[in-house]
């Protein structure tokens, strides 16, 4: 309990500490340090786990990390961690060459991001289903104010449909969290029971009809929150109007979330009976979200709601992943898509900053303008795309040959064509910000710096790609 406890000691006194500090230049600085600290604190904490010393750490009932659980919390730290760092470049930024926000409301950012942390490093540590549900829903409300953080109508609306249709969602969840908890009323277990060791070990004597409309509830609710189609309405409003630090944050630690818990869901189902007809409905969703967000993706005019859907079409990936029944390939396919996309999310951040607008047809002289972050885009765009050697590809072959494993040779091939329309996609669109003449009222400002943490992240992609081992996956 005391280590639980640790896990929420740095976020919960940077919160307090970023509403009190007086100058949003050291709370920035502040908060960023105080991510990496968070970041070593949870390797100490995870280490047992991480060096194979042991399967999984319980902290409290209810409340047990497991090895996936664990890569997961390493991801989301890490990802607050350098969107963060990136966060103190860009509120300069638009002090600079734009005007700047007022200091309460960049306080109130520093302080709402490490509680939505605490918020997303709960579910992870979620063995029952209930807390998963109650984590899920505080991650929803904790990133509300960070869609609305520029305080005008756009933002407003966007924050209000993300609340609206992710609430529906989540009572869809909580509907199917009730019937697995009846389901595992019939059983030999002697009592109801939402923890998932218990679940797991008991699934065979479960009322299974219970559990697959619980399971498929689930599916649903989390899969909103997810934005899986055509459930999807909120997620490119959402990331497209929060500030860039805050939409690297929704896109690659966020989504995550709402995924583990569909995954801890099926976890359950697979015990209870693998060849369940559900599964085949998850990978059936998985593959319509990534053919529709390859459509979407080719009529896009804003660059933020490009990668919006370009997010979409990799939760859906993420989902074929999970009706495959490969939690290695879930994870991998996670991971290279929230360094990807953070990657994107902050250069476009830039870039929106120094162009002064989203509007695609807007944007073109990136390479004349700033040659980094022309570079940064370039690769975090083919990274993204499922380009090779960049660990996103290795992870999309994986998927393939292991559906076809699964004989989802429809499936395999409705993803394959979808991954190359997107994959031109994405490169035609880039390709015109990148290239043609420079804009002459292009501001940039610290051009090298602002770079820095987009390159790292990509570089980091790309690394995963060339020295991960996909071949046992």
């Amino acid at each position: 309990m005391n280590e639980l406890g640790l896990l929420f000691t740095i976020p919960s006194l940077t919160a307090l500490l970023s509403l009190f500090i007086k100058k949003t230049s050291i709370t920035g600085k502040l908060c960023a340090l105080a991510a990496w600290l968070q970041l070593a604190l949870v390797i100490s904490v995870l280490l047992p786990i991480l060096t194979g010393h042991s399967g999984s750490i319980s902290f409290a009932p209810g409340l047990i990390v497991d090895k996936l659980g664990s890569y997961f919390i390493l991801l989301t730290t890490f990802v607050v961690a350098c969107a963060l760092t990136h966060a103190d470049y860009f509120f300069q930024a638009q002090s600079v060459i734009g005007e700047p926000y007022k200091e309460s409301r960049v306080k109130l950012f520093y302080a709402v991001v490490n509680i939505f942390l605490m918020a997303m490093t709960s579910v992870f540590l979620c063995d029952s289903l209930g807390y998963l549900w109650i984590a899920i829903e505080a991650t929803t409300l904790s990133s509300a104010p960070l869609v609305y953080f520029e305080r005008n109508k756009h933002a407003l609306e966007a924050t209000w449909k993300y609340l609206i249709v992710c609430s529906v969602g989540i009572a869809f969840a909580l509907l199917g969290t009730v019937f697995i908890f009846a389901a595992s009323q019939r059983s030999d277990l002697g009592s109801g029971t939402l923890n998932v060791s218990e679940l797991i070990v008991s699934a065979k004597t479960l009322s299974f009809p219970l559990l697959r409309l619980g399971f498929i509830f689930c599916l649903l609710g989390y899969g909103t929150k997810a934005g899986i189609f055509p459930l999807h309405s909120w997620l490119p409003d959402a990331h497209s109007e929060a500030p860039a630090p805050a939409s690297a944050m929704l896109s690659g630690s966020l989504l995550n979330c709402a995924l583990f818990g569909i995954w801890k869901a099926s976890t359950v189902i697979t015990a209870a009976k693998p060849e369940a007809p559900a599964f085949h409905l998850v990978a059936v969703m998985g593959a319509l979200t990534v053919v529709a967000a390859s459509i979407f993706i080719i009529r896009q005019h804003n660059l933020k709601r490009l990668w919006a859907y370009s997010s979409i079409e990799n939760v859906g990936l993420m989902v074929f992943a999970i009706g495959l029944g490969s939690g290695p390939l879930f994870f991998l396919q996670a991971l290279n898509h929230s360094l990807a996309k953070v990657s994107l999310f902050l250069i476009s951040g830039n870039i929106v900053q120094a162009a002064g607008t989203k509007k695609l047809s807007k944007l073109h002289g990136l390479l004349e303008n700033s040659p980094f972050w022309a570079g940064a885009l370039a690769l975090a765009s083919l990274a993204v795309a499922g380009a090779p050697p960049f660990g996103s590809f290795m992870t999309e072959m994986s998927l393939l040959t292991l559906s076809l494993g699964h004989e989802y040779y429809i499936l395999a091939a409705l993803i394959t064509v979808a991954l190359a329309v997107s994959f031109l996609g994405i490169l035609a669109h880039t390709g015109k910000v990148i290239f043609g003449a420079g804009k002459p009222d292009f501001k940039v400002f610290s051009e090298r710096r602002a770079a820095l943490v987009p390159m790292l992240l990509v570089t980091s992609t790309l690394a995963i790609g060339l020295l991960v081992n996909y071949g046992s996956r």
